[in-house]
């Protein structure tokens, strides 16, 4: 609360916290119920939106309860709220119509056609990326009307937010649902990934993937000019005095020009808390200037006297606001007070009747006093009238009433920012049924098996016989690849990558058109890729991991978008799933094999090692494979460099192929294998898996296979058979 306060009394336009529950920021200080009411009325009555997070994905066991979470914000008079999950926003669009959706950076916004998906959804603002740069956002800016908001200062992710798995999969605690433990803060090695040997002891045991902080109070007028016209200070996690001096100051500059910010200013913001600053990938910070690599905390030392200062800027409650007041007080009649402010015209009058004085009589000078007694208030006096009859006689006291149930009056009209008509509980329980009662539907499927492939060599392997479709990842031999697939009757979709900016969807245009009438459809893993391949071609669409389905709403969603199938979130388990085909059935997709994508990043740690400050040669660059990050339990995580994205992969490959048969009786219909930089083995990992899913190998000799391809790899389950993360 203390934090809210800080924030307001130096500034801020508007506040996002978030409550007890759906919320990115678990270990955080968060709001209950009653401090949420608290906090929005304090916040209104000096001018502040609240904003409340609800920025993770949602179970379905869980959507009714965030949706009755969701209902209380309406009530309470919540400005917004920011959200991660697209079926939890597709119900509150449907349910709260008049509540403001904002997309979390979880969303992963990061081009014009997911700007617009959200436009066209219904989101009045997008919290971009915080890798998009400046010209990009520019183009969103002037090509759609959503509201773009932007991170100016405080932690980083080293991962596209929404697309990092690793905390979720090392350690069962999930960045999309939050509760990151942040193993981009931990120590890595660079290796050579195949040999397991260090590459230089210079870039042995640092944070290879720990970024500074963003900080851009020096270049906030380029920001500004970008089109962003909400400016986000990361610090939900910090303390009171940081949330002070960060807001005071850009404040400052916002208001008077980042000329104005101070030496004196810039230590301050330097000592109250930093890891080293960075004006962030936006600004094309990269590699050295971007990461953090020899300590991952705090270098900051707040002094006393800074504390004292920060301190006292919202101890003191400087956030007044000028009222004007006028009061009758006339012999024979009920005395009045009027109390203007804005647009605001209250009136109140007093039970009492004036009388004349027998002994003591009124004075203006005391009633003025008496009015001017405001200080538990955000209002002062501006300009008083008094009408007083000479002698009159009112007690002081009802003075003081009418003078409390005219503030009291005023506060209530401005703390109701949005002028809503809460929902009632019939209405609401009426609306919400229909989209909480199932019927079983039997639905006569045939099981599949799909393949995906980054690699040409990894396409000569395979057997296409075993298989019913493809998705293909590789550029070098893509259309005769096609021609193979379609001519043994196979499924072919070409598989996007997973962040794609205006150029690249350019060029993926120019590699798409020639083989279109080839393809059976387009893999896309972003929501603007995804609005981008409906206006631009007229293939089937299947959604990939990057798209988070982490329950029916969201599958429901998405097929009423037009998709034809779903890859299920890697983070979800076997109950999960069931809980999903049941409820929505579909065409589903679980990953049953495969090293599975743990970061998607713009930051290369190679480029640490070479020294490169931009990232403009990758595509040269004879350190983009082959190369790897050990962690400090000597984890070896393979990573590779494509276009301007890295991918950090699992250090182990996830099998379960014994279960491949209870995945399709819980109503998945495709069982996926995704070869990503495997070199051998690929044939005889698809040929026990196609020969278990059709009945042609028992259940002992899969066994025996796990058995023997363990003595030479460890393997993991995933999430599959762990409880709720």
């Amino acid at each position: 609360m203390e934090s809210l306060f800080a924030a307001v009394e130096n500034g801020a336009d508007a506040i996002y916290l978030g409550g007890k529950l759906f919320n990115a920021r678990h270990y955080a200080s968060n709001f209950g119920h009653d401090e949420l009411r608290y906090a929005v009325e304090y916040a209104h009555l000096r001018g502040v939106k609240v904003y409340v997070t609800v920025n993770i994905l949602i179970d379905d066991e869980e959507m009714r309860e965030a949706l009755d979470y969701i209902k209380y914000l309406h009530e309470i008079d919540v400005d917004g709220i920011i959200v991660q999950d697209l079926g939890l926003a597709n119900m509150v669009r449907k349910l709260f119509p008049d509540l403001p959706l904002h997309g979390s950076t979880q969303m992963t916004i990061n081009n014009l056609p997911g700007a617009l998906f959200l436009q066209n959804f219904g989101f009045k603002r997008v919290v971009l990326a915080r890798e998009t740069p400046l010209d990009e956002i520019k183009n969103i800016h002037q090509n759609s009307k959503i509201e773009l908001e932007g991170f100016i200062h405080g932690a980083l992710c080293v991962s596209y937010s929404g697309q990092c798995l690793m905390s979720s999969i090392i350690g069962g605690r999930s960045g999309n649902r939050g509760t990151c433990a942040q193993p981009c803060r931990m120590t890595y090695s660079l290796v050579d990934y195949y040999e397991d040997k260090v590459l230089s002891k210079s870039w042995d045991k640092k944070y290879l993937l720990s970024p500074k902080d963003l900080n851009t109070i020096d270049v906030l007028d380029k920001v500004i000019d970008s089109g962003i016209t909400s400016l986000k200070i990361e610090g939900r996690m910090k303390r009171p005095e940081y949330t002070a001096i960060i807001v005071k100051n850009y404040r400052k500059a916002l208001d008077l020009g980042v000329n104005s910010i101070t030496a004196r200013d810039k230590k301050d913001i330097f000592d109250i808390f930093n890891r080293g600053f960075t004006n962030g990938i936006m600004f094309g910070d990269f590699g050295k200037s971007f990461i953090s690599y020899d300590r991952p905390d705090n270098r900051g030392g707040p002094g006393d006297e800074l504390l004292k200062r920060a301190q006292n800027s919202y101890k003191e409650g400087n956030i007044k606001f000028p009222i004007q007041m006028e009061i009758g007080i006339f012999i024979g009649q009920p005395a009045y007070l009027d109390l203007t402010y804005e647009e605001y015209n209250i009136r109140v009058e007093s039970d009492f009747i004036v009388e004349k004085g027998k002994k003591i009589s009124l004075t203006k000078e005391r009633v003025i006093e008496q009015l001017s007694k405001l200080n538990d208030t955000v209002y002062y006096i501006d300009k008083v009238e008094v009408g007083l009859d000479e002698g009159a006689f009112l007690p002081i006291s009802v003075i003081n009433s009418l003078r409390r149930e005219a503030i009291g009056k005023l506060d209530e009209k401005r703390k109701n920012f949005n002028n809503r008509n809460p929902l009632s509980e019939e209405m609401y329980l009426k609306n919400i049924s229909n989209y909480f009662n199932y019927t079983k539907e039997e639905r006569k499927v045939e099981n599949k098996i799909s393949l995906s492939l980054l690699k040409e060599d990894q396409f000569e392997q395979i057997d296409l016989s075993k298989l019913d479709r493809i998705y293909i990842g590789f550029e070098e031999g893509l259309e005769k690849a096609i021609k193979v697939v379609k001519e043994a009757g196979k499924e072919a979709f070409i598989l996007t990558d997973r962040i794609l900016y205006e150029k690249d969807l350019a060029r993926l245009k120019d590699r798409i058109k020639p083989i279109e009438g080839l393809l059976d459809g387009i893999v896309v893993s972003n929501l603007g890729t995804l609005n981008w391949v409906k206006d631009n071609f007229d293939l089937d669409i299947h959604g990939d991991i990057g798209l988070n389905v982490f329950n029916s709403f969201t599958a429901r969603t998405l097929a009423e978008y037009g998709l034809i199938s779903l890859t299920l979130s890697p983070e979800l388990n076997i109950k999960q799933i069931e809980n999903i085909c049941t409820r929505h059935p579909f065409d589903y997709e679980t990953i049953a094999y495969g090293y599975l994508p743990l970061m998607v990043m713009k930051h290369c740690p190679m480029s640490l090692l070479k020294g490169c400050k931009e990232d403009s040669n990758c595509k040269n660059c004879n350190l983009a494979k082959g190369y790897g990050l050990k962690d400090r339990m000597g984890l070896n995580f393979y990573m590779e460099r494509k276009g301007h994205t890295t991918t950090i992969y699992n250090s182990v490959p996830l099998m379960v192929l014994d279960s491949v048969k209870q995945l399709y009786s819980k109503g998945v219909n495709i069982i996926r294998l995704d070869f990503t930089f495997e070199k051998e083995g690929i044939r005889e990992i698809q040929e026990i898996y196609y020969g278990y899913a059709k009945g042609l190998v028992s259940k002992d000799e899969v066994m025996k296979y796990i058995e023997d391809f363990r003595k030479t790899k460890e393997i993991t389950r995933g999430h599959y058979f762990r409880g709720v993360i």
